[in-house]
């Protein structure tokens, strides 16, 4: 049986609750310093782009809070252009537009079979 990296796992949790983006990151970090989080946007970006496209999450974006339950689901060709976007993943104190990740309907118990052969997950844990 395969074993979640950090990433994967700490992307799990997050999804569970309805994060935004740039609260992955901070989680991840551990740090409000948005230099540090910066080194794991595409490390998420990976991650996102295929769990989203294996059902195993889904990505909402709107204005209202909280974007995890009133906003619109990211339709899958149009994922990887915004989570790769280094702006989404920024802090806004009263922002325009919340991109949040949340659980999909495939049962993340599925994963470890799809990620046995996973081209994302490296050695190294980092994606």
């Amino acid at each position: 049986m395969k074993e979640w990296t950090d990433d994967e796992y700490l992307l799990y949790v997050n999804a569970t609750e309805g994060s935004c983006l740039w609260e992955i990151l901070a989680d991840r970090t551990q740090s409000e310093d948005e230099k540090l989080w910066e080194e794991y946007v595409p490390v998420f970006s990976r991650l996102i782009v295929r769990w989203q496209r294996l059902g195993f999450l889904k990505v909402r974006r709107g204005p209202e809070w909280p974007v995890a339950y009133v906003g619109d689901d990211v339709p899958t060709d149009r994922v990887a252009a915004l989570v790769q976007d280094p702006a989404s993943w920024k802090y806004e104190e009263e922002p325009g537009i919340s991109i949040a990740v949340i659980l999909g309907a495939r049962p993340i118990t599925e994963l470890e079979e799809d990620m046995e052969e996973s081209p994302w997950t490296t050695h190294d844990g980092h994606g």
